[in-house]
């Protein structure tokens, strides 16, 4: 079994004359996270993980992750973003694609939270919130990432 131990949040967008990939790969390289083997995750935050600042990881390394992430073809405005609460018996990361402001994706990923409160066996702690915006000129491709990073983990 793999626990997370520690994690950080991070953003980035990038734009690409070339394509829609490449905006992706200059979004992370914004974000810090360019350099690793990226396996995304759904979105459960164990009850006794903490959080760490921004630091660099090894190059290559297999690093999973909670990501939130958009691409698209200029001109546009996009937006995403995640949210996260630690709680018990676990926390929770929600992530909104869709926005087309800051604004709009923090109103739809508080909706979210909403919805997951109805659960009666979860108490959920202050949600933290991080969103990224990029307007994508025409001729562009354009991408933005956010992403709750795991950086520490245990093999049990």
């Amino acid at each position: 079994m793999i626990v997370p131990r520690k994690y950080f949040v991070t953003k980035g967008k990038g734009l690409s004359r070339v394509s829609a990939l490449m905006a992706f790969n200059n979004a992370l390289r914004d974000a810090g996270i360019h350099n690793v083997n990226l396996v995304p995750v759904s979105s459960i935050l164990p009850p006794d993980i903490e959080e760490e600042p921004k630091h660099q990881l090894q190059p290559g390394s297999v690093v999973f992750l909670v990501i939130s992430e958009k691409r698209v073809k200029g001109p546009a405005r996009i937006s995403t973003g995640i949210s996260w609460a630690h709680g018990t018996p676990h926390g929770y990361v929600i992530e909104f694609h869709d926005g087309n402001s800051n604004s709009d994706t923090h109103s739809h990923l508080e909706a979210m939270w909403e919805e997951i409160r109805q659960e009666k066996n979860l108490n959920i702690g202050q949600p933290r919130y991080l969103t990224e915006e990029l307007e994508v000129p025409e001729g562009y491709y354009g991408s933005v990432v956010v992403a709750l990073v795991f950086s520490k983990i245990e093999f049990r």
